[in-house]
């Protein structure tokens, strides 16, 4: 099953990377809640913490966003 949505796509990455909510919410100096709104859709990420996030986990814009490694645009 693909992730669908930001949040689960950022809970995908921080699971595959073996990082607890606390781990990654310390390397981007958020809360943990802000983690977890963010997974659960509550919230999304700014445009900053979205490209923390893809150098942290070493993915692409695409896939953060939309997805997809690949463009459609």
């Amino acid at each position: 099953m693909q992730a669908k949505t930001i949040g689960q796509r950022i809970r995908h990455l921080r699971v595959k990377n073996k990082m607890t909510q606390k781990k990654l919410a310390e390397a981007l100096y958020v809360s943990e809640s802000t983690i977890s709104y963010w997974e659960c859709d509550k919230t999304e990420p700014s445009i900053i913490f979205i490209i923390r996030l893809t150098a942290l986990f070493q993915t692409s814009l695409n896939y953060l966003i939309i997805g997809n490694e690949k463009s459609t645009l």
